[in-house]
Formats: structure tokens, C-alpha cells, sequence
């Protein structure tokens, strides 16, 4: 009724909802765990995840999706991809603002603060692999002086194998496969009897998720210039309008659509449409630098056997031609997987009861997981999990009808 005022219910005394949170150079996204159920907190006005983009042309650097809309039509005013950056003499000077990796990444987390307190007073924190471990010290601090309620961290390949080693069993070694603004990584990891173990692991830079972007942004704009002789990248406009649909049409040619660039100047329109080769055309360089990585990498972890999987996360596997290609050159017993946006932060609150009980250290756990056999894994959603849907929408290999 009108008038009454609802009581809070302390944490101890709600019904047990467990909180991940997935950071990475791209974005930050977090999930309760509970009930049966799993559900996104909403961390940006525009969406659930909170993108790693931050705007200084107001008073206070404000990181959300309103940054990611000026990154082209303002660079100068955009601070991103810092993550990556700790502990390296950077800056991104706007106005009066000076920032640094470690402010930039303390302005982020300062944005956690309030949708976390709304859901919980303990977390978990994945990481990505790629960060040295005098980073992840960085992280931890920031985390501290914003008073974000972290109990544990852990790096998400690790976490997200010991999630899901019910679903392999053991002994089997996996590859895990991501991509960010800062690198595309790779992870090679052993999931033994009760534990999982990291074996071997890289980054190349070079083929970034902000670098695969900006070579599909210079191939549709050349295809642009060859249609109608005009070229958006000379209008900030178009081009950001161009960045904005990138997303949607990476997605498009993963499920083999056609896909619509609408690039709008300020007297002029062109609409281009692409076949998925097409679009996978743009970026073949970029498919063949990381799958010549990715082998290196295999071959670098000694293990004596193929991978039985190959787990791509959801940014790596719309990256156009990437999962086909992996897809295309791995035997025919390796499982080939994209798997969920949120699996990170599943697999790292899976983790958090064993941080709050005290049978895990509160240390970064960044090689070795011991992984309770009764997990409850195999009832999560997964996307493309197994052989059987993969092959509806990745091309089939030699001999395959």
C-alpha cells in the first residue's frame, strides 16, 4: 500500500545469491547466481555491461557506453584501453583532466560502487590472463580503495575451465581463446584429478578486438570509396556511425547473415551490403596472424595430444573468420565452443563460497584451481557447446558433408 515503507533485508539473511564479475580491457560485467537462476546487474544506463571507455569532456571522466559514442566523432575527449597499461608511464590529457592507466581504472570501478551495494556485500573477480602479476596487485588495491566488495580473484580461463571440467571430465587439456581492446590471448590448460592447471599462455596485440575493428572500419570504407567515390573516414560523423554498427554486423556474419553498413555523411548516404565472406575477407591477415599464433602456442604447451576443446569466449567468437578457421584446422576430436557472454562471472561466483568458507586462500589464483567434483555446470546455458550445432554455422571440414 501507498504510505508503507519496505524494510531491508540484510545480506546473511537473504536467500545464498552469488556475484561474479568479469573485467576485462574492454568491459566490466557482473551477475548474481542464485536461485536457480542467473541474472545480468545492470552497470550502465544503456546496458548491462559497463564498457572500459571513459569521456573527459565534462567536469568529472564518466565511463559508460556515452564515451564509446564519441571514440570516433572526438577521440581527443576518449580515454580506452588502459587496462592493459598498468604500471606503464601513459596519459590521456583532455582539458584539465590528466589521466593515468591506474586513475582511469579507479574512475571505472568508482561506477561499481552503487549497482554492486544494491546486490551484495561479497564478490568474486575474474581477470584476464593476460595481466602480470604486479597488475593484478594494481587491480587489488584500486579494487580496496573503492571498497568494492571483492573476497576473491581469479584468472578466467582458470576459473572458467574449473567451472566447466564436469563437462569434459579428466584427464583433458583445453584451449581457451579471448579477445579484448588490449590482445587476443590464448590460454592452454590441463584438467586433471580435482584441479585444473594453466600450461602455457600468450597475448599478440597486434590482433586486438580495438585493432579487428579498425580493420573492418578501413575495408568497408574502402569498399565505400570504390562504390560511390566517397570516403566516410573523412566525415567524424559517418565514421562514427560506421564504429556504432560494428558490433551487429560481426554478429550478423557469425550466424552466416547478410549484413547492412548504413553510413550516413552530411549530404550524402551509402548503404553497403556484405555476405559473411566478405566481411571475413577484410579481416584473412588478421584470422591468419592468430591462428599462426594460437598453433605456436599449442606446440609451446607440450602437450602430447590435440586439445579435446577448443573454448572461444563470446568477443573472440565473433571475430570474423576466426572461429571458422579454428573450426576448419582443429582435428576431428577437438569440440570446438563459443561460449556464453556471462561465463566468466558464472564460473568466478561458483568460486566465491569457497572464498567466504575459507577452503580457498584469498590470493589471485592465477595457475592452479582445485575444483570440487559436484558442480552444476552441465545445467548453465551454453552457445554452440559440442560438435552437432557448431557445424550448423561454421563450414564444414574436408570429407564432411
Amino acid at each position: 500500500m501507498f504510505g508503507l515503507r519496505t524494510k531491508k533485508v540484510p545480506f546473511a539473511e537473504q536467500p545464498l545469491r552469488l556475484v561474479g564479475i568479469d573485467l576485462n580491457a574492454a568491459r566490466i560485467r557482473a551477475v548474481v547466481v542464485g536461485e536457480g537462476r542467473t541474472r545480468p546487474i545492470p552497470l550502465d544506463a544503456n546496458g548491462d555491461e559497463l564498457p572500459l571507455f571513459l569521456r573527459l569532456d565534462q567536469r568529472v571522466p564518466a565511463a559508460g557506453a556515452e564515451a564509446v559514442g564519441l571514440c570516433r566523432l572526438s577521440p581527443h575527449s576518449v580515454c580506452s584501453n588502459f587496462l592493459g597499461s598498468l604500471g606503464l608511464p601513459h596519459e590521456w590529457r583532455c582539458g584539465r583532466h590528466v589521466l593515468t592507466p591506474e586513475s582511469a581504472t579507479k574512475s571505472t570501478f568508482d561506477k561499481l560502487q552503487a549497482p554492486l551495494a544494491d546486490e551484495t556485500d561479497s564478490a568474486g573477480l575474474a581477470l584476464p590472463g593476460y595481466l602480470s602479476l604486479a597488475q593484478v596487485r594494481t587491480v587489488l588495491e584500486l579494487v580496496r580503495e573503492c571498497r568494492l566488495p571483492i573476497r576473491g580473484s581469479a584468472a578466467a580461463p582458470l576459473a572458467i575451465a574449473a567451472h566447466r571440467a564436469g563437462i569434459l571430465g579428466c584427464p583433458a587439456t583445453v584451449l581457451h581463446v579471448d579477445a579484448d581492446e588490449f590482445a587476443l590471448s590464448g590460454t592452454v590448460l590441463q584438467i586433471g584429478p580435482g584441479e585444473v592447471r594453466i600450461l602455457a599462455s600468450a597475448h599478440w596485440p597486434q590482433v586486438s578486438l580495438r585493432n579487428w575493428k579498425n580493420r573492418l572500419l578501413d575495408g568497408m570504407a574502402d569498399h565505400c570509396v570504390r562504390t560511390c567515390r566517397r570516403d566516410p573516414r573523412d566525415s567524424a560523423e559517418a565514421e562514427q556511425g560506421m564504429y556504432d554498427q560494428l558490433d551487429t554486423l560481426m554478429e550478423q556474419t557469425r550466424i552466416g547473415q547478410r549484413a547492412t553498413m548504413m553510413i550516413r555523411g552530411e549530404h550524402w548516404f551509402q548503404d553497403l551490403w556484405h555476405q559473411p565472406e566478405q566481411v571475413e575477407g577484410y579481416c584473412a591477415g588478421f584470422v591468419k596472424l592468430a591462428g599462426d599464433g594460437l598453433k605456436q602456442l599449442l606446440l609451446s604447451s607440450s602437450i602430447q595430444s590435440p586439445p579435446k576443446a577448443v573454448w572461444l569466449s563470446h568477443a573472440a567468437g565473433r571475430l570474423p573468420g576466426l572461429a571458422a578457421k579454428i573450426y576448419k584446422h582443429s582435428p576431428e576430436q577437438t569440440a570446438v565452443s563459443i561460449l556464453p557472454q556471462n561465463a566468466a562471472a558464472e564460473a568466478v561466483a561458483a568460486i566465491l563460497p569457497r572464498w567466504l568458507q575459507g577452503s580457498l586462500p584469498r590470493l589471485h589464483l592465477d595457475n592452479v584451481l582445485p575444483f570440487e567434483s559436484a558442480t552444476a555446470v552441465a545445467q548453465l546455458p551454453a552457445v554452440f557447446i559440442g560438435k552437432t550445432p557448431l557445424k550448423a554455422a561454421l563450414p564444414a571440414r574436408r570429407g564432411e558433408g
